[in-house]
């Protein structure tokens, strides 16, 4: 009878716990079409900013956030907080170093997992909080800050990020782009207005250039950020789904336990009142 209870209970636990991933790999879904729902955005602010190449010629800009400068890269790695990720965080930050080598490096690390686990590779970095829906545009906004001001005091030059990039829903990469210096976003965007539509440029170009690569980067970080959360939630219902499967098999199990002890222990107990009405029978006959 003590196992009999036993079983069941562990069946209930199993059962609920299986309920309860069936519903988070649900909101993960959820999730992570309204992420990709909302990255259409960004192709008509794409379209806004290269529209403004056509009246400026900026194609001969010179200024320390399109050249490299140091010989010191700045190496940004975005990693997740969310469970199921370890991983996935784990690629991140060994892509980045596999791009570092034995050459002079500033690492950053967005996220506290991803912190974690390059402290225990014994390296030097600076910290910045892990990102999530409500504090994201804040994070975004200290990165950049702090990347544009170490460029621009020539402690990095180059500078490279190495973040978890969804190919699908079915299969995340990490990806690792050049951020700084990004010469592309001038180069081949001569003006398409006439002689006649000359525009009158007031502030300086160092000014406009300036402005317009912090917008870019601006943009490209929130992109970044939200390429990070997608691979989140896709990484976390496929883990889900796992972890599903693998309980409703135990439950399968369990299930089986639970009806086989069932049926020994009513079998059981049909033999001995069985056995004790046939003994108590030949008791009264032997009378």
């Amino acid at each position: 009878m003590p196992i009999l209870k036993r079983i069941k209970e562990d069946l209930e636990f199993s059962q609920e716990l299986a309920d309860l991933l069936d519903v988070l790999r649900g909101i993960a879904s959820v999730q992570f079409r309204k992420t990709k729902e909302s990255r259409q955005h960004f192709k008509t602010f794409l379209d806004c900013f290269e529209s403004f190449f056509r009246i400026i010629d900026l194609t001969k800009a010179e200024h320390p956030l399109v050249s490299i400068g140091s010989d010191r890269m700045g190496i940004v790695m975005i990693t997740s907080n969310e469970g199921f990720m370890g991983g996935l965080n784990a690629q991140v930050i060994n892509t980045a170093l596999e791009e570092k080598k034995d050459n002079p490096a500033e690492l950053i690390v967005v996220g506290e997992r991803g912190a974690s686990y390059i402290k225990g590779l014994g390296e030097k970095f600076t910290f910045f909080q892990g990102i999530n829906n409500e504090n994201k545009y804040q994070i975004l906004i200290e990165l950049r800050d702090y990347i544009i001001q170490q460029k621009l005091k020539g402690k990095i030059g180059k500078v490279v990020l190495s973040y978890p990039e969804p190919v699908s829903f079915t299969q995340q990469r990490v990806k690792l782009i050049n951020l700084l210096p990004y010469p592309e976003l001038f180069k081949g965007r001569e003006p398409t207005i006439s002689e006649t539509e000359k525009v009158i440029i007031e502030s300086s170009l160092d000014g406009i250039v300036k402005y317009l690569v912090t917008t870019w980067i601006t943009h490209k970080l929130y992109e970044i950020f939200e390429d990070s959360r997608l691979s989140e939630f896709a990484a976390r219902t496929i883990n889900l789904e796992r972890s599903h499967q693998k309980l409703s098999q135990r439950n399968k199990l369990l299930r089986y336990q639970y009806f086989d002890t069932l049926h020994k222990l009513i079998d059981r107990n049909m033999r001995d009142i069985f056995t004790s009405s046939l003994l108590r029978k030949q008791k009264r006959e032997s009378r």
